[in-house]
């Protein structure tokens, strides 16, 4: 290669590897020899023997270099055999000569996947999409957005993943690095968090942050509108800028008229804030200009006084409006749909909430200090608060073959039900039974399995101890995320394979002691500091931990997404009961209770790393390798231990 080359070749990046080429003088054979050396190849290709394949696609391109479909079956049969930097270059040929075939575009962006590349395998499977739109795609896209950081957009992309985000491609949750990083390309936007962040924690005059057009400016970008009705916004910068929002509308309240265009933009602020249960930070004089606007909302209701739209979004950012004097007298005044929008989210749906908590049938007594401690903590922030489900969750793969009877599944620990709601959509045939402590969470949980039309789901608080005494049992058993904050997690998790039938499986999420360094280091600022569970002295932890030194564990927690709304905040830092595991107590517990360990839920490139490090097969399944694995990685855990179980039949 001469220089220019390699510099081309370099920047390709780990996929670069020359194509051979055959000599310009080489006189292609005629179309129907072609044909049949193919059709030769391709049926080597299909009887599995790949390395023949491999060697009649090559000899095809050495008589004819532009045969797009050798090309790409030569990456398919390449790729098959692990030789993924061979097959890349072949797949973005046979693309490049039939970028009109969708198909070639699904085949590039799996290889650029597999390879760990998702940034690539983005932008092919978008125009797979564009060529031809199916749920296959658009589930891939969606994969591929919940792993990338986007530099660059043409508009494409940003359309896709605002269609990905509006239209429940996935989680809202799982589509935010994607969406953050597009609406941080926005220059607007951007030279609002650079001035925001340089300033913090001072609020900057409205026309120094937002320039010459004000608040107008941030309201343009249509992804950050829909991010903030949907998910807590999970990044500082933005948050910050944000903060300055509210507070920029506040001091403006005085001003009284606001444009339309304006005041959907407030509402969406407001929205955002409560979904996120107010965790912005507040100064005292913010928070006591807040409060009088607030008194002055209520004298006017109380008086039976209409009040004005912009100040009830105001408002609405700072105190949910189902607080206010009279709220519900509100519903019968006719308004602009932005504040119809914000008031069925502050009023109507925790309305709704308190009156299904009536319906809510008690399956066993909730006894224990324990057990009443993190009731009350979930009464009071129920956790965790979400407006848009991702697509239908997969049913659980049993050991045993199913009989025609429904699948009898227990979801020990819903919270809120999103992975409920998300699981019954798909297993329509299930007979679900959710259980909670909470009756706040089960009574959000069933408001939005109402809203999906589903039938199939018994919702009732229980307490896992009490579980036995239930007299039933279960083909699938979740319980994710619960078990750490009971008194004695092993006595918790030992009742819950007694329910589960022979050959039935069990998912179950348990905190990481390596993986939770960090959050043992804020539980010990903590303590030190005095702060407790609530909102004040929350905001006041973030702040601390957000000011912390980079690269210490604190400043690691603002990675988190827990970290960006108060009831995931609370339940990550101040949590009034928590247990961290080790790998070889698992190990150990799963001997001791008959449990097959199946595997561990996690993110490719994860399982990537550790096919590197413990290539053997049967290593995915070996406790004791993951162990090695973690003590050599410790964030790995960072989450949880997601682990999937089997019951011998």
């Amino acid at each position: 290669m001469n220089r220019k080359q390699r510099r081309a070749a370099g920047r390709r990046g780990p996929a670069s590897v020359t194509i051979a080429r055959a000599p310009a003088t080489a006189m292609a054979p005629p179309p129907q020899a072609l044909a049949e050396l193919f059709g030769a190849a391709l049926a080597q290709h299909k009887a599995g023997v790949l390395p023949e394949a491999e060697r009649r696609y090559r000899h095809i391109l050495s008589l004819a270099p532009n045969h797009a479909e050798s090309h790409g079956m030569l990456g398919i049969a390449l790729l098959a055999q692990g030789k993924i930097n061979e097959a890349i270059p072949h797949l973005e040929r046979g693309a490049a000569l039939k970028p009109d075939l969708p198909g070639a575009h699904d085949d590039l962006a799996k290889a650029y996947m597999t390879a760990g590349r998702p940034e690539l395998a983005i932008v092919a499977t978008a125009r797979a999409l564009e060529l031809d739109e199916t749920e296959r795609r658009r589930t891939f896209f969606a994969h591929c957005a919940k792993l990338v950081l986007l530099d660059r957009d043409d508009g494409r992309l940003g359309n896709l993943v605002l269609r990905a985000l509006t239209e429940g491609w996935a989680r809202p949750r799982e589509l935010s690095r994607a969406c953050i990083s597009l609406i941080k390309l926005d220059r607007t936007v951007n030279a609002c968090i650079v001035r925001a962040n340089a300033a913090w924690p001072r609020r900057l005059p409205t026309n120094e942050l937002f320039g010459p057009e004000g608040i107008t400016a941030l309201s343009h970008n249509r992804l950050l509108r829909r991010l903030l009705e949907t998910d807590p916004v999970t990044d500082l910068g933005l948050e910050h800028v944000l903060t300055n929002t509210r507070y920029a509308m506040l001091i403006g309240a005085a001003d009284g008229a606001v444009n339309e265009g304006l005041l959907d933009f407030y509402c969406t602020v407001a929205r955002q804030c409560f979904i996120n249960e107010y965790v912005f930070g507040l100064t005292e004089s913010e928070a006591e200009r807040a409060g009088q606007l607030r008194a002055m909302l209520n004298t006017a209701l109380a008086a039976g006084e209409r009040v004005s739209a912009p100040s009830l979004a105001i408002v609405a950012s700072y105190f949910p409006l189902n607080s206010l004097t009279n709220a519900r007298a509100l519903l019968d005044q006719p308004w602009p749909q932005c504040v119809d929008a914000l008031l069925g989210q502050q009023i109507k749906e925790p309305s709704q909430e308190r009156e299904i908590a009536a319906t809510i049938s008690i399956l066993t007594p909730v006894e224990g200090d324990v057990s009443r401690a993190v009731r009350a903590q979930y009464e009071e922030n129920p956790y965790p608060r979400w407006v848009k489900a991702g697509p239908p969750g997969q049913p659980p793969i049993l050991n045993h073959r199913q009989t025609e009877r429904p699948l009898d599944v227990l979801i020990a620990g819903c919270g809120t039900g999103l992975s409920t709601t998300e699981f019954a959509r798909h297993a329509h045939g299930a007979r679900i039974l959710a259980i909670d402590l909470s009756l706040a969470s089960l009574s959000y949980a069933k408001r939005m399995a109402q809203n999906f039309g589903l039938t199939n789901i018994e919702f009732a608080q229980a307490d896992i101890m009490k579980l036995g005494s239930i007299g039933r049992d279960f083909d699938f058993i979740d319980s994710s995320g619960v078990l750490h904050h009971l008194d004695d997690p092993w006595a918790g998790w030992r009742v819950l394979p007694s329910l589960l039938r022979p050959g039935g499986a069990m998912e179950v999420g348990l905190y990481s002691e390596r993986g939770r360094r960090n959050v043992v280091a804020a539980r010990a600022m903590i303590a030190q500091r005095g702060y407790r569970p609530i909102s004040e002295d929350i905001r006041r932890c973030r702040e601390d931990i957000a000011a912390a030194e980079d690269g210490s564990l604190l400043k690691s927690l603002t990675r988190s997404d827990d970290f960006f709304s108060m009831s995931e905040c609370r339940d990550l830092l101040f949590h009034s009961q928590e247990h961290r595991l080790t790998l070889p107590d698992i190990k150990t517990f799963l001997a001791d209770n008959r449990l097959q360990f199946a595997g561990f839920v996690l993110p490719p490139a994860i399982l990537r790393r550790f096919a590197i490090r413990f290539p053997e097969p049967a290593a995915v399944t070996d406790l004791d390798r993951w162990n090695t694995f973690e003590a050599e990685a410790p964030d790995t855990f960072a989450g949880m231990y997601q682990l999937s179980l089997h019951k011998p039949a």
